[in-house]
C-alpha cells in the first residue's frame, strides 16, 4: 500500500486565479449593464398596467351611472367627443386622480353613427401617463384606451 505524498500537490497559480477574477469581472459588468434596463421595463409594465386599471375603473363606474335612476341613466348620458364638464364624465387632467399623479383621463361618448343603434352609446376612456426614464425624469406620455358599448335597459 503506498501513502499519500505531498510531493505531487497541484494548485492554482496567480496568473490562472488572476485570469478568472477578469472573466468573472467581465460576466459582472455585464450583469451591471442589464440591470437598469431590466428595472425600467418592470417600471414600464407597471405604468401600463395602472393606466388599464384606472380606465376600467372609469367604464365600469360610467356603466353604473347609466343604470341609475334620474336624473343620471342612459336617456340623460351625454354625447361627447372629449367630455370636459359633464358630470362623472369630466377630463381629469394630470394631478386630477387621487393618488395617481402622472395619470390623466379623457372620455369620450358617441352615438349613432359611432354606436350600432339608436340604444347604445360607445364609450372610449384615454388615460395618459408619463414615461419614467432610467435617470428618474419623466418623458413624454403614453396612450392607453379602453372602450366599451352601453346599451339601455
Amino acid at each position: 500500500m503506498k501513502g499519500f505524498s505531498f510531493k505531487d500537490e497541484s494548485g492554482l497559480t496567480l496568473i490562472e486565479i488572476l485570469v478568472a477574477m477578469a472573466i468573472i469581472m467581465v460576466g459582472l459588468a455585464a450583469v451591471m449593464q442589464a440591470f437598469p434596463l431590466g428595472t425600467q421595463g418592470t417600471e414600464t409594465g407597471r405604468r401600463g398596467s395602472t393606466a388599464a386599471f384606472l380606465a376600467e375603473q372609469k367604464i365600469e363606474e360610467i356603466r353604473a351611472w347609466s343604470l341609475a335612476p334620474s336624473p343620471k341613466g342612459f336617456d340623460n348620458m351625454p354625447i361627447c367627443n372629449p367630455c370636459i364638464f359633464a358630470g362623472p364624465f369630466n377630463l381629469e387632467g394630470f394631478n386630477s386622480i387621487p393618488g395617481y399623479a402622472d395619470y390623466s383621463r379623457t372620455v369620450i361618448v358617441q352615438g349613432p353613427p359611432q354606436a350600432p343603434t339608436a340604444n347604445t352609446r360607445l364609450v372610449r376612456v384615454q388615460l395618459d401617463y408619463r414615461r419614467v426614464t432610467s435617470t428618474g425624469v419623466f418623458t413624454g406620455g403614453t396612450q392607453v384606451s379602453v372602450e366599451t358599448l352601453i346599451a339601455k335597459r
